[in-house]
């Protein structure tokens, strides 16, 4: 199963992120960016639980792809590499003018009948 961890870069809690991780298999490989907060606290979960991790980072193209916002082209390119499972955390998801990586991130996965699950805390 290939999981794809995003959110905040403001996250700081390894709990939640262990939390979740707990429910799944040990074949499992974590997806995630290169940003700091989720994506870093992501790494380092993921490693004590022996999960192999695939980090990905922003390109060039992603820059030129979306000028200005290389993130989406980050996204883009994680979810098409496979991904089975979307797990989001972001403490601001849904608000106004928050958490725009995470839900666009949400609405690819959704457009491609990926299964999205949304934590909060």
């Amino acid at each position: 199963m290939r999981v794809l961890i995003t959110g905040a870069t403001q996250w700081d809690s390894a709990a939640a992120i262990r939390r979740e991780l707990a429910h799944l298999s040990l074949d499992t490989i974590i997806v995630t960016g290169d940003t700091p907060g989720i994506d870093a606290h992501a790494k380092v979960v993921a490693s004590e639980f022996g999960f192999a991790i695939e980090a990905m980072k922003k390109t060039n193209a992603d820059y030129r792809a979306f000028p200005g916002e290389g993130w989406k082209g980050l996204n883009v390119r994680m979810l098409a590499t496979g991904i089975d499972l979307v797990l989001a955390f972001h403490a601001d998801y849904g608000k106004p003018d928050c958490a725009r990586g995470t839900q666009h991130v949400v609405e690819l996965a959704h457009q491609a009948q990926i299964p999205v699950q949304i934590f909060t805390q």
